[in-house]
């Protein structure tokens, strides 16, 4: 296998992992709602905490969404020129 299609399946078998990290972060975000559909936590450090976990859950999702989006458009300019 050539490095373009190497990285193509690599690429492709990141999708999963991005899907499962978007929804464990909505899951997270769901659990902690109260009645009134407000947001708690016990502590503030457990509310820092969840602040930089899930926003470097989201924003590295979104990065592997870029990367894994570029490889594929590269892998197909590649193949049809």
């Amino acid at each position: 296998m050539e490095d373009a299609e190497i990285a193509l399946m690599f690429s492709l078998l990141m999708i999963p992992v991005i899907i499962w990290l978007q929804v464990w972060v909505k899951n997270r975000r769901e659990n902690r709602r109260n009645e009134l559909g407000d947001e708690e936590f016990e502590t503030t450090g457990r509310a820092f905490f969840s602040i930089i976990v899930e926003g470097t859950a989201v924003v590295g999702g979104l990065i592997m969404i870029i990367v894994t989006s570029g490889v594929v458009v590269k892998y197909i300019i590649n193949f049809y020129t």
